[in-house]
């Protein structure tokens, strides 16, 4: 009676075995959320603005319009006009674009369009 189940627990045993083994050598998953972001270079207001000011000068869709950029913190305000949506877009992904850029207020507004509040 003891041999017929000699299989199953051989069995049992290997597979604890294998499974065992399987998770040797592997990294531990974890979520991304609980892992600690890695700091992040601190750039001043000025810097940030000035890199800003470049990135939208070099680019030739926007070059021309007169944007003007306020950064503090790592926050930055762009305000003026754009002639299109495309424009204003634009705009928005050449800030953040910029190293050290935690936060884009886009005050812009398109030409021709209310501003919001305006009625």
């Amino acid at each position: 009676m003891i041999d017929r189940y000699k299989p199953i627990a051989l069995a049992a045993v290997a597979l604890a075995g294998a499974l065992s083994l399987a998770g040797c050598g592997q990294e531990e998953k974890v979520h991304e959320s609980w892992k600690t972001p890695e700091p992040q270079a601190v750039v001043d207001d000025s810097t940030l603005n000035s890199s800003i000011q470049g990135a939208l000068k070099l680019d030739p869709e926007v070059r021309h319009l007169d944007i003007r950029v306020e950064a503090h913190n790592g926050t930055v305000m762009l305000s003026g006009f754009a002639d299109n949506q495309a424009q204003l877009d634009r705009v928005n992904m050449l800030a953040w674009m910029v190293e050290g850029v935690k936060k884009v207020d886009n005050k812009m507004n398109v030409r021709g369009t209310p501003a919001p509040g305006d009625g």
